[in-house]
C-alpha cells in the first residue's frame, strides 16, 4: 500500500487577497475544488493550508496507488480509484490473489475467497 500522496495536482492563480489554489483530479484532470485567497511567508506552508482547509474533504485517496481523485473517479466499495479498480458486473480477476477467472463463481478457483464487487460477493 502506498503513503498517502499529501496534495492533488494543483494550479496557483494570483490574487490581490494572496492566491487562489485550484485543485484536480490526479486522474481525470476535472477541475475539482477552487479556494479563497490564501496568504503566507512560506509558499508550501500556504499551499498545505489551502489544502488542509479546503481542497482535501473534496478528493479521495485511492489506497493501492496514492492518487487523489473526485467522487466519479472513486470506487468506494474497495476503496481505489476507478483506474484500480474498475467497476465490473463480474469479476475478472480475484482481488485477493490476482487469479483470472475464466467462470462467474462466488468463490475464487486459486485462493477460495470470496469475490467482491459493487459491495456486495457475487
Amino acid at each position: 500500500m502506498n503513503t498517502e500522496k499529501t496534495i492533488a495536482i494543483h494550479k496557483i492563480v494570483a490574487h490581490a487577497d494572496g492566491n487562489i489554489y485550484k485543485f484536480y483530479c490526479d486522474l481525470s484532470g476535472a477541475l475539482v475544488c477552487t479556494t479563497k485567497p490564501y496568504k503566507a511567508d512560506i509558499p508550501e506552508n500556504e499551499l498545505q493550508l489551502a489544502w488542509e482547509q479546503e481542497g482535501k474533504q473534496h478528493f479521495n485517496f485511492c489506497h493501492k496507488c496514492g492518487k487523489q481523485v473526485s467522487n466519479a473517479m472513486f470506487n468506494v466499495d474497495v476503496l481505489e480509484c476507478v483506474e484500480c479498480a474498475p467497476f465490473e458486473t463480474e469479476a475478472k480477476f480475484c482481488k485477493n490473489c490476482g487469479a483470472k477467472i475464466e467462470d462467474p463463481t462466488q468463490l475464487c478457483p486459486a485462493c477460495g475467497k470470496p469475490l467482491v464487487y459493487y459491495g456486495k460477493e457475487i
